[in-house]
């Protein structure tokens, strides 16, 4: 129906409709086909243009790519080469090449709208066209050019009093920040866009939000973030962002095993059947880890593969990498082959750890046990310690992060609350300071004592090293000093001892690192069959046929899956290093009456 402003071709109005697009792409197809033909008719060429852009974006965020360039090229057309119209075409078809990640085909425009931008008489389509060229920029790797166009756009945007503006900058300069692992940075940027952002606008801001939460393990965070925005809207979304956040809550809450809750969210609003690509194709993935964590295996299986078809498609590559890895762990219990060709998949469009080191590292692990069942065990020791390596590295900046994360967020408190106490009244503020000093020295306080305890593990985990590690060194140096002492008809024998501490070593300091990663997640609770995990445990050490597993009935329990399984890798892999050798040699396994297993 038509639109019921006063002068629906008016240039304000129709920057106006275009916004919106982004937000109701469907409701916006709906409005523009009366205005098209009203355009039509008064021969208002630039209203005609402006409409066309409308739709472009609305087809668009309805994934359809290749149509919104078409109508692009009309807009062009039509818009009879007045800048400000041009300008307009060309600024939202640079936008739509970002956002499909389609940085070789932006050809000229870029160049051109760099050259015209400032024929924008409305100043929010001036900051609009520094917020995408900035974009592009990033995209080039120039990031100070990038953070200098963001930085002319909020000074533009600070003129204007544009708080809502000045929200879209800070979460542009947040997500730059964040993607080069300044999180400090990006958390003061993304915490001042929440605080300036108004209308469809937060939902954009809490998904940045939220996503830079995850980034640095702060889960629980992003979940109380996005549930908070979800509680005002009486968890009824309308706009596209909305919906996102949905599917980034489902996502997450499969992340804390709760899978009947994450496919209750995707399947009653039909998020697998959304007609925005970008939606269904995650939306899909989060049922295949959903259906995986239940058991569903085939089913799971269907969702993995639809996922990685959609975003083979529309990208970006590190989600169609990400699905391949999540397609590769559910097949390692099922065809190592298939594992391994997914996690290859996957290594291939990240092409090396820098794209993404958490995703390359889990494709490593997957690899190390695809080759290790496929009996390819140098390749899999190999692999392996690549994964090793890179997951202790990232632990330690994860750790890292956290800290100076907690410090700015303090840091922002501070300065927010000292610039709230600016604008009281002194004797008000008196009182407000006292609070704040008493919050922020509790702050410091909390933050001081997790501090000092992760460094009493630190410290611990060294003792442990060196504890462990003394007597295989001790056994190294003294086999060592008698290679040269011995006549060479002894030395192989002294040389096997070196080789055997060295193993023994090796043992020791997988276990370690196994632990250290361990303790980093929270534990789960849940029924365990203990004979299972005895045979996986078993079957992922690889021993060999030197040494027979003898397992008796055994209980299921109620505890950790992944901490019991670390349990049992040692317990067996001590076992068979102290039988192996012996002619007839058996680990067994057995449960007494009152549960200990022997």
């Amino acid at each position: 129906m038509p639109d019921a402003h006063p002068n629906p071709l008016d240039l304000t109005h129709l920057y106006d409709l275009i916004r919106k697009a982004k937000q109701e792409p469907q409701v916006v197809m709906e409005l523009t086909a009366a205005l098209l033909k009203q355009a039509k008719e008064d021969a208002d060429h630039a209203a005609e243009s402006a409409i066309l852009v409308a739709i472009g974006v609305s087809q668009l965020h309805l994934g359809f790519f290749d149509e919104s360039l078409n109508l692009f090229a009309q807009a062009e057309e039509k818009s009879g080469g007045k800048k400000e119209i041009l300008a307009l075409v060309v600024k939202e078809r640079l936008q739509s090449y970002i956002n499909n990640n389609k940085y070789k085909d932006i050809g000229s425009d870029y160049l051109l709208l760099l050259k015209i931008y400032h024929s924008f008489e409305n100043y929010s389509e001036k900051i609009s066209a520094l917020n995408v060229l900035a974009g592009i920029d990033y995209s080039r790797r120039k990031i100070d050019d990038a953070i200098s166009k963001l930085n002319e756009a909020r000074e533009i945007a600070r003129n204007k009093e544009d708080m809502q503006s000045q929200s879209t900058i800070s979460g542009n300069l947040a997500s730059i920040y964040s993607s080069l692992g300044n999180f400090p940075r990006a958390i003061r940027e993304i915490r001042s866009a929440h605080l300036n952002c108004q209308g469809d606008r937060r939902a954009v801001v809490v998904l940045q939000m939220a996503a830079i939460y995850r980034e640095i393990g702060k889960i629980n965070e992003a979940l109380l973030v996005i549930d908070s925005y979800l509680e005002e809207i009486d968890n009824s979304p309308t706009v596209l962002h909305e919906r996102f956040l949905l599917v980034n809550k489902a996502d997450i809450i499969v992340d804390l095993h709760q899978y009947n809750d994450a496919i209750d969210i995707v399947e009653k609003r039909e998020l697998h059947k959304s007609p925005v690509f970008k939606i269904r194709a995650n939306a899909l993935d989060i049922l295949g880890k959903a259906y995986r964590g239940q058991g569903e295996i085939d089913k799971a299986r269907l969702f993995f593969i639809e996922s990685l078809q959609i975003f083979a498609e529309i990208g970006p590559i590190t989600s169609q990498a990400e699905t391949a890895i999540n397609l590769a762990e559910l097949e390692l219990s099922h065809s190592s082959q298939q594992a391994l060709h997914y996690s290859s998949l996957a290594m291939n469009l990240l092409e090396s750890s820098k794209k993404n080191p958490k995703l390359w590292s889990r494709a490593l692990h997957v690899s190390s046990r695809g080759y290790a069942a496929l009996g390819e065990f140098r390749q899999a020791y190999e692999v392996g310690e690549q994964h090793r390596e890179l997951q202790v590295r990232l632990d330690r900046e994860a750790e890292q992060q956290r800290l100076e994360v907690a410090f700015a967020e303090l840091e922002f408190e501070r300065t927010q609350a000292v610039a709230e106490i600016q604008r009281t009244a002194l004797g008000q503020a008196r009182g407000e300071v006292a609070a704040l000093h008493a919050h922020l020295e509790s702050r410091v306080e909390q933050r001081t004592r997790e501090l000092q305890a992760a460094n009493e593990e630190l410290s611990a985990f060294a003792w442990s090293l060196s504890h462990y590690l003394r007597t295989p060194m001790q056994l190294v140096m003294g086999h060592a000093d008698l290679l040269v002492s011995v006549p060479e008809a002894e030395r192989a024998l002294h040389a096997d001892a070196v080789v055997q501490s060295i193993g023994r070593m090796s043992d020791i300091l997988d276990g370690l690192l196994r632990y250290a990663e361990r303790h980093l997640k929270p534990l789960e609770s849940r029924p365990v069959s203990v004979g299972e995990l005895v045979g996986e445990a078993w079957t992922e050490l690889a021993l060999g046929d030197g040494v027979q597993l003898v397992v008796n009935p055994l209980p299921v329990v109620v505890g950790d899956p992944a901490a019991l399984g670390l349990v049992f890798r040692n317990l067996l892999a001590n076992a068979a290093q102290h039988s192996r050798g012996r002619e007839g040699a058996r680990v067994v396994v057995r449960a007494s009456l009152e549960g200990a297993c022997t």
